[in-house]
C-alpha cells in the first residue's frame, strides 16, 4: 500500500489542497478573533466595566443618551 502511495502524485496533490484549507480556516479564525475582540472594547458593558459600580455608571451613561418620551 505505501508504495502505491508514493507512485501516485494525485496523492500528494490532495494533502497539499487539505493543509491549505486548514491553513486559511486558521487565517480566517483568527481574523474573526480579533474581530470580536475589537468589538468588546467599542460596545459598551462587554468586558467592560468590571465592577458593579462601573456597570450601574455605564447603564446611566446609555440610558441618558435615549429618548424616553412616550409617543
Amino acid at each position: 500500500m505505501t508504495r502505491r502511495a508514493d507512485e501516485n502524485p494525485m496523492i500528494h496533490m490532495v494533502e497539499e489542497m487539505v493543509e491549505a484549507v486548514a491553513a486559511t480556516q486558521t487565517v480566517g479564525l483568527r481574523m474573526l478573533r480579533a474581530e470580536m475582540e475589537a468589538l468588546t472594547h467599542v460596545m459598551p458593558g462587554v468586558g467592560h466595566p468590571v465592577t458593579d459600580a462601573e456597570r450601574a455608571a455605564a447603564d446611566l451613561k446609555i440610558e441618558a443618551d435615549f429618548d424616553n418620551m412616550p409617543v
